[in-house]
């Protein structure tokens, strides 16, 4: 009789070529899902800055008081800088254009009460007439600087009102 040979555990090459074949089939599934998470990320991360900076402006806007110069009526140009700062020195002038722009736009506004139950109006009046209100809009936009990642360009507008102290005086 002849000995038993004991069967060698373990994978042959075709079963490896199979597994194999399997798991890249599965990856090239995935990848698209991926690759799709990562643009979405970016395309939040820069949204909520843009959407930061919107609001910040905002806020510097409505502390200021209703007569200040920077509160006319009227749209005003893109306050950022032209160009970003030279990433390797931090100093200006650089020739990476900034991909972000920040507008604003002010209005006068004077309320008209409604009938009974019904709720009052806002009235834009224009410049040099009294009013009770100030809309301010800021408006950021970025265009994400070429990437091709996201979605493409991306605008956040916020909206604030400023009541007028003294609408008799101020007529600005």
């Amino acid at each position: 009789m002849k000995p038993n040979r004991r069967r060698e555990a373990g994978l042959t090459l075709v079963e490896m070529l199979i597994a194999v074949a399997l798991l890249g089939i599965v990856l090239l599934g995935i990848a698209p899902l991926f690759i799709a998470s990562v643009r979405s990320n970016y395309a939040a991360n820069e949204y909520t800055s843009i959407h930061n900076l919107a609001r910040d402006r905002l806020e510097q806007l409505m502390n200021l008081p209703v007569t200040d110069p920077q509160l006319t009526v009227g749209a005003h140009a893109n306050d950022l800088a032209p160009f970003l700062p030279d990433p390797t020195t931090g100093t200006l002038p650089s020739t990476i254009v900034n991909p972000i722009q920040r507008t604003y736009t002010v209005a006068h506004y004077r309320s008209t009460a409604g009938a009974s139950g019904t709720p009052y109006t806002l009235t834009d009046v224009g410049a040099g007439v009294t009013y009770e209100f100030k809309r301010i809009d800021v408006t950021v936009t970025s265009n994400n600087g070429g990437t091709g990642l996201g979605i493409g360009q991306r605008t956040a507008q916020v909206t604030g009102f400023l009541k007028n102290p003294d609408p008799a005086n101020n007529v600005n």
